[in-house]
């Protein structure tokens, strides 16, 4: 793992151009002695070859690079490991790394996790694909499966940040906003680079360019082109998105982005009927049968691919409660108490520590303002004079660590007298800005909201919040704010 992590597209691939993809160690081994052996033949290495996701992309890489005259991308990895034959999957294990699994390291399960995601993604676009007629559907299988071994590297290697991502997306944030705020670039972007490094398929990288899949506009204009969900979708005008929609490519990125969003929002996610819409217009068929269509996939990836690390996208279909934490169900029950209740409720326990206290405050803002992206809480000692941060949420903590916070502050020094609350946004954000302790500044967004809020919570104690959005809070979300802090003070 990475002590600091990369913050823009240049310190990503840095990082990732040093990485080996990590098979499991049985696998690798095995593999080894099968090289080693004078009585192996390929079709008896296809399973382990199968098996493993990072040693069947090295060979399908290393068919396309290494094979002359071919007429097409090499896209299957049983025909790369036959044209390669076994010299050129033993250059192959140079680019391997094993590791021991383990069901408590959560990046090992996050792989695991992912991988599973990009074959029901790969088995919801061959589905589609056998819906419109066309030819090698298992071309477009393979394309959407290997399309995504970049997300499988992130979550292996980077899985604090891919947590962060996941983490704010269930929260509302658009992905290309969570992607940027932890990762500095979007993840699509690192991918085509690193494709093109790794010389993957051209077809593969093709799959993220604007040149063969339409544009978020142009998707747009497919998915209005399905008006009614009974009807027959109308055809485009346009020239180039009739050759776009004509084309498979645009069944790889849509279908990885529905098995992407119904992995992180569930099947009951508004965003993925946009995706439905696009994918009847290209069909040209009825919503309904391309919902079905998309479930069947599911159904069939179930059937290929089973990892414990989550349940499946077909058992989600079968009762998104049933396969899902009894928190979440926990929480599903507790939306209809109040914050302020939930709070006082909480409150009940014996012996809570002030810090302990805090911790509630920040669960219950996290769980009932959909626009807190970042939270600090800080401890004031009046006796000490010390000014401290003792909880997070959403921030790089070597970040926080460098920031002075006990710098002379004008408006920490308001915060630290009574209780009192205030939101920020634009100027009036802009001349607090410069008030704040030490550089604490650049972790604002200057065109976001920020709440600043203290409390007293013990004689010699003072907590101060600092809650910021890249967006915008509501008047209700400061008035929850101030609400909160009045229930916690001594």
């Amino acid at each position: 793992m990475m002590n600091k992590s990369p913050f823009n597209l240049e310190e990503w691939l840095i990082f990732l151009k040093d990485k080996k993809f990590p098979v499991e160690t049985s696998n690798l081994a095995r593999l080894k002695n099968q090289i080693k052996s004078p009585y192996e033949t390929l079709d008896r290495m296809r399973s382990n070859i199968a098996s493993e996701p990072f040693l069947a992309f090295a060979i399908l890489n290393e068919a396309n690079k290494v094979v002359p005259n071919k007429r097409a991308d090499i896209k299957n990895p049983s025909h790369a490991a036959s044209m390669i034959g076994m010299s050129g999957i033993e250059r192959v294990v140079g680019q391997l790394e094993p590791y021991e699994y383990s069901r408590k390291n959560p990046a090992q399960n996050a792989l695991l996790k992912e991988v599973q995601v990009s074959y029901e993604a790969a088995s919801i676009a061959r589905r589609w694909a056998i819906e419109k007629n066309i030819s090698h559907t298992d071309d477009v299988f393979w394309i959407t499966f290997f399309r995504n071994a970049v997300r499988w590297l992130l979550w292996f290697h980077a899985h604090d940040k891919m947590e962060q991502i996941t983490h704010q997306q269930k929260r509302g944030t658009p992905s290309t906003q969570a992607e940027l705020e932890n990762l500095g670039c979007r993840i699509d972007e690192i991918a085509v680079k690193m494709l093109l490094h790794w010389q993957a398929p051209e077809i593969v990288i093709n799959s993220f360019l604007t040149k063969h899949i339409p544009s978020a506009k142009e998707l747009q204009t497919l998915a209005a082109l399905t008006k009614h969900a009974d009807q027959i979708p109308g055809f485009s005008e346009d020239k180039r998105l009739t050759i776009l929609a004509n084309g498979h490519l645009i069944l790889t990125y849509c279908a990885s982005k529905v098995a992407q969003e119904a992995d992180v929002l569930g099947w009951g996610s508004k965003q993925l009927v946009f995706f439905y819409r696009v994918i009847a217009a290209v069909l040209h068929d009825k919503l309904g049968k391309v919902i079905q269509a998309t479930h069947f996939g599911a159904v069939e990836a179930a059937t290929e691919f089973i990892n414990d690390a989550k349940p499946s996208l077909a058992k989600q279909l079968l009762s998104p409660l049933l396969y899902t934490k009894t928190s979440q169900i926990r929480a599903t029950k507790r939306s209809n108490i109040s914050p302020d209740q939930q709070l006082k409720k909480a409150l009940e326990t014996p012996g809570l520590s002030s810090k302990q206290k805090a911790a509630l405050v920040m669960k219950i803002i996290r769980a009932n303002i959909d626009a807190a992206q970042h939270t600090i809480i800080f401890k004031h000692s009046q006796s000490k004079g010390s000014l401290s941060p003792i909880l997070q949420y959403g921030y790089d903590i070597d970040v926080l660590k460098a920031i002075k916070w006990n710098h002379p502050s004008s408006t920490f020094d308001r915060l630290k007298q009574k209780r009192t609350a205030v939101l920020l946004s634009d100027k009036k954000l802009q001349q607090v800005l410069k008030t704040l302790p030490g550089n604490s500044d650049q972790i604002v967004d200057d065109n976001g909201n920020l709440i600043l809020a203290s409390t007293q919570v013990s004689k010699d104690e003072q907590h101060i919040y600092w809650v910021e959005t890249r967006k915008k809070f509501s008047e209700n979300d400061y008035k929850m704010v101030k609400q909160l802090l009045t229930i916690v003070s001594q």
